[in-house]
């Protein structure tokens, strides 16, 4: 993709102007004498004089000439002939050696770059924003959307947010799933989405489905028990309980899902930990990290003194 050419930019390289547009004047010699017709003088210009050759643009002449299928038989000296006939020759006023004119709509302007200037954060009373605090502008999104897909490709945004991703994404017609824990990303993202549409809101219809629950993965294959996990963790756990950090016999810890299997968790070895029956008990249905987090608070008020 490619982004206009900024103002000073043109201003700097390209500081003539035709009836044919803006353009910039560049060498039509190479470096180097040759022995063939591109050493050769044309117009009474020898470019050997000054070590020298030459060299002829293709993309130019072609694009000047689409018609023609003998471009490439012909003479350095020919193709010359062309180009100047084409308007595509610089003469200077004063000295004699030609240059080419290149203009500043023969390329689409600069490739997007991977560091932006041009498209600004979103101010405090710009109309999109909807108090999300890392909100992203739409149309930096449009921007990276249409670089990396195509039309109907699926867009995965497993971060959405306030669902900027997701809308440039309809928008641009492509499939989208965005993913978040927040339950505030989903209502932003049937507001954004009833705020674009000029017809009945996608998710009402069913083209947009909202999840609450972990879809479970298809591409695991046939899965050990996870208690036949118990002494490889046994081992990698140092015979600890997860929950509270005492020491047990191995007959004593139980091998319990670090994300619930009822919350979306596999059998797999990285989604197990070894508990103590105690903690495993209560601990429930709760997720490792909702678990550890509650005995932390219970820990501190208890024992405030403890707690830095």
């Amino acid at each position: 993709m490619f982004q206009e050419y900024d103002p000073e930019y043109l201003d700097r390289y390209y500081r003539f102007t035709d009836d044919q547009g803006r353009y910039q004047i560049v060498s039509l010699t190479g470096a180097g004498a040759r022995s063939g017709d591109s050493g050769l003088p044309w117009r009474g210009v020898d470019p050997t004089s000054s070590g020298r050759h030459w060299a002829v643009p293709r993309s130019a002449l072609r694009a000047a000439f689409p018609d023609r299928g003998d471009l490439d038989r012909l003479s350095t000296q020919e193709k010359l002939d062309l180009l100047d006939h084409a308007g595509l020759i610089y003469w200077p006023p004063r000295g004699t050696v030609p240059r080419q004119k290149r203009y500043a709509d023969e390329n689409p302007g600069t490739p997007i770059q991977d560091v932006v200037t041009d498209i600004r954060p979103l101010s405090h009373g710009a109309k999109e924003r909807t108090g999300y605090p890392t909100q992203k502008p739409l149309a930096l999104l449009d921007r990276i959307i249409r670089a990396s897909s195509n039309e109907g490709d699926v867009v995965l945004d497993p971060f959405c947010g306030c669902a900027t991703a997701a809308v440039s994404a309809e928008r641009l017609q492509r499939e989208w799933i965005g993913v978040d824990v927040s339950a505030k990303a989903a209502e932003l993202v049937t507001t954004r989405l009833q705020d674009i549409l000029d017809e009945v809101p996608l998710y009402k219809t069913g083209d947009v489905v909202h999840r609450t629950d972990q879809p479970g993965r298809t591409d695991l294959g046939d899965v050990p028990p996870y208690r036949s996990h118990l002494d490889l963790l046994y081992g990698r756990q140092d015979g600890l309980c997860g929950g509270c950090g005492e020491h047990f016999r191995k007959r004593n810890l139980t091998v319990d899902h670090i994300v619930p299997r009822a919350h979306g968790g596999t059998d797999l070895i990285e989604n197990l930990w070894l508990l103590c029956g105690a903690c495993n008990s209560s601990k429930g249905t709760r997720s490792q990290e909702q678990f550890l987090r509650e005995r932390m608070q219970k820990r501190a008020a208890l024992f405030p003194w403890l707690v830095s």
